[in-house]
């Protein structure tokens, strides 16, 4: 493994905590819905806001691209169909001091407004069962692909995310994020790539679609990576090609998390258990599977522990749930995971009463235990788990985080 020293952005947190929380700052706008101009004429500011009251921990960052932001107008069939929200965001911020700069690419919409917010989850999250050929097979019209031939595979999904991320153009200065990042090449210069949940599984396939030869990352003194909580989106091919440039990094005097190019995962998270592991695989273990062992109307087994019920009704629950995003992966499964450094919560999560109460635990072991584990205050941000959607009639306890479609 690579070692390197920790970069100081001049707060009083850590690197990998302070781009953490950059990362999560880029999900601010969740909540607006209007025109894609609109949201990111607004988003901006609140950004803006964010650097500034944490500055104390994470040091001075500025804005200097973004964000931007996509929406779509069609299904994933290429029907039309109206959304309101921000389906994909992206901004960087730099810091002067470190000489520093990260790309932050929001999760999944956490907008419980199901009539406008289902891009991310029916296209982006859930679109699993075809893959495309990498990086090739991704073809924005705003940015200019560097590479000349194909090394393995990633979902259809990661594709259409990862080319709507290269499309994006600064809204004042009119630039992709491919235009920005050569006017800021420099051998003193640090650049990292950084996502939760969706925004994870994006950033590297964007960063090795926009640096595919050791030549691109010499323009840099480094280019990482920073996914956490991500799905897997590639197979052994991709995994291979982008751990060949984007080698398994620690980073010295930061304990427990202090990795570049691995993707930082809890255990107990089911978004990372997509698409390697959901159901089936043997031997069944918590590292392995997110349920097994389902009886019909009766009981089913789950990472969290046994679920039941009157006649079944939780196994039942969770069984419909995981099953169909199961049956989406092709046979035989192509997804391999990225190289990952896993971590225990703590506390542990406690054993499920019932369906309800296993999926507050899911959005709380992909949200609350990063932010609990880096060691920052909950996040503002709450993005979805789209890679479970609760059953009709399973309902959110009081108090509780949201249980649809929570990544």
């Amino acid at each position: 493994m690579k070692v390197v020293q920790p970069i100081n952005p001049g707060g009083s947190y850590n690197i990998i905590q302070t781009v953490y929380r950059l990362s999560r700052f880029s999900g601010l706008g969740d909540g607006i819905e209007d025109t894609a101009s609109n949201i990111a004429l607004k988003l901006g500011p609140i950004i803006d806001g964010a650097l500034t009251q944490n500055a104390q921990q994470l040091g001075t960052w500025t804005r200097v691209w973004g964000p931007c932001v996509y929406q779509t107008d069609k299904d994933c069939s290429g029907k039309g169909r109206v959304s309101k929200v921000a389906d994909n965001v992206m901004y960087v911020a730099y810091n002067k001091q470190a000489d520093c700069y990260v790309v932050a690419i929001a999760g999944t919409n956490g907008n419980q407004d199901t009539a406008h917010n289902w891009y991310d989850t029916d296209c982006l999250d859930n679109n699993v069962s075809v893959t495309v050929p990498y990086p090739m097979g991704i073809t924005p019209t705003n940015s200019t692909n560097p590479s000349r031939s194909n090394i393995g595979n990633v979902s259809q999904g990661a594709a259409w995310g990862t080319t709507n991320l290269l499309n994006m153009l600064d809204p004042g200065t009119n630039q992709s994020l491919q235009s920005f990042l050569g006017t800021k090449e420099s051998s003193t210069s640090t650049l990292v790539f950084t996502g939760h949940s969706l925004g994870g599984s994006l950033c590297p396939t964007l960063a090795r679609w926009l640096y595919p030869s050791i030549f691109d990352i010499k323009r840099w003194s480094d280019v990482f990576v920073l996914p956490t909580a991500a799905p897997t989106t590639g197979d052994q091919g991709f995994v291979n090609y982008f751990g060949g440039l984007f080698v398994p990094t620690y980073i010295t005097g930061i304990p427990n998390y202090g990795y570049w190019n691995q993707v930082i995962t809890n255990v107990y998270d089911v978004v990372p258990h997509g698409w390697t592991n959901l159901m089936n695989v043997q031997p069944p273990s918590v590292q392995n599977d997110v349920v097994w062992d389902y009886v019909k109307n009766t009981s089913i087994q789950t990472l969290y522990g046994p679920l039941s019920g009157p006649f079944g009704l939780d196994a039942n629950l969770a069984y419909g749930t995981i099953h169909p995003l199961y049956e989406r992966v092709p046979t035989p499964n192509p997804y391999v995971r990225l190289p990952s450094q896993f971590f225990m919560p703590s506390p542990l999560p406690a054993p499920p009463s019932d369906f309800a109460d296993f999926m507050t635990t899911v959005g709380q072991q992909h949200i609350d235990a990063y932010d609990a584990f880096f060691g920052v205050p909950a996040t503002v941000a709450r993005p979805k788990v789209s890679l479970l959607s609760a059953s009709p009639g399973a309902g959110t306890k009081e108090g509780s985080a949201p249980t649809r479609n929570i990544a």
